[in-house]
């Protein structure tokens, strides 16, 4: 074990490392202040082992990877910093100094696929409940930036269409290496490190921070509109439901409890009529 928390552990084999994101407590993975604390102190741990030259990103969750924000980010007050310090963790994933593969399995969502993006090659379980799009509408951790690089001039209209795709859909948009169903990921993911570490080469590593100061100032202009909306309106059941926050059973109770119809105002009582004397 290289390294331990409440959310995050990093075990090791034979120099591949393997980074679980386990946010105990929460029905998906998602990501706030104190996770990017814990993601930034993983990070150096496996940065200082010399013996590692691969790391997987991938969930302890089944069928999971990182659904994006978590809901209490919409109380930070300056979201900027926030946006900044994010960026700077997932750039020090970017950074490392051999290959690193995030291995999706499940919604990969806003933040969620901003960590995917940060890693040098992605592998995509083909599954219904596989997702993977920007469902708010902005990038914040340096997202665009790296999906530009991926899908070129169509980077920005993804991003703005909030449009989530399926793992085969993102491996022929560009957006993943491979996609494979179920059954079969143990197997591919395997395949994919042989074949690395038969010819291992570690892409180059250019700082590129472009768009990193407009995202920071678009996450705290738009984004906390949008944040603060949805943290009034927790009857969005199928928003909430579709990034994995609640089961399809609360998603059922929470809209009958907002079509249900207001209880009236109860009458008030009249006034009790006086003894005849």
């Amino acid at each position: 074990m290289l390294f331990e928390s409440a959310h995050l552990r990093v075990t090791c084999e034979y120099g591949t490392a393997t980074l679980w994101l386990a946010f105990t407590g929460e029905p998906v993975n998602a990501l706030d202040a104190p996770r990017l604390a814990e993601l930034d102190s993983a990070l150096g741990a496996v940065e200082r082992n010399l013996f590692v030259h691969t790391l997987v990103v991938r969930s302890a969750k089944p069928f999971g990877f990182c659904a994006g924000l978590h809901p209490d980010v919409a109380r930070v007050t300056d979201r900027a910093t926030f946006a900044g310090r994010g960026q700077r963790v997932l750039a020090r994933l970017g950074a490392l100094p051999f290959a690193t593969v995030a291995l999706i399995d499940g919604p990969c969502l806003g933040a969620g696929l901003e960590l995917a993006l940060a890693c040098d090659h992605r592998l995509c379980v083909s599954a219904p409940h596989t997702l993977l799009g920007f469902p708010g509408r902005f990038a914040c951790f340096g997202g665009s930036n790296r999906l530009r690089k991926l899908l070129g001039k169509r980077a920005g209209a993804f991003i703005e269409s909030g449009r989530t795709v399926s793992g085969r859909e993102a491996r022929d948009l560009g957006l993943v290496d491979r996609a494979f169903c179920t059954r079969r990921a143990k197997i591919e993911l395997r395949t994919f490190l042989d074949e690395r570490e038969r010819h291992p080469h570690t892409p180059d590593r250019v700082p590129d921070e472009t768009g990193f100061a407009h995202e920071r100032r678009a996450f705290a202009r738009v984004a906390a509109e949008s944040l603060s909306a949805r943290a009034r309106a927790p009857q969005d059941a199928d928003t909430l439901l579709a990034r994995g926050f609640i089961t399809p059973l609360e998603a059922e109770q929470m809209r009958a409890r907002a079509a249900a119809p207001a209880p009236a105002p109860a009458a008030e009582p009249e006034p009790a009529l006086r003894r005849a004397a």
